[in-house]
């Protein structure tokens, strides 16, 4: 049962961040998105997965992986989105 509830909770955590990457890419828009919020979570996803490689837990990398890849949408559509307001003001 153990097994079961932390499986369960590693696919909660692994797919956590694809609804603000759906609609930050819906919208591309990522507005509400803090930049630390995004670094941090990034770098919490990077470290997670070396430590889960160097330990053999591998069993923890889909869901470090599936984390930051949804972050590193978020991540492209916010500095997308600095560019275009930096290009705005410019002209």
């Amino acid at each position: 049962m153990q097994e079961f509830i932390g499986l369960l909770g590693s696919i909660c955590f692994a797919f956590s961040s694809w609804p603000q990457a759906y609609l930050s890419y819906k919208t591309q828009s990522a507005k509400g998105v803090k930049w630390s919020f995004l670094w941090l979570w990034i770098m919490g996803s990077v470290f997670s997965s070396i430590y889960a490689t160097a330990t053999d837990k591998l069993v923890l990398l889909p869901n470090y992986i599936c984390g930051g890849a949804g972050a590193l949408i978020v991540l492209v559509i916010k500095i997308s989105e600095t560019f275009k307001q930096t290009d705005m003001s410019n002209d």
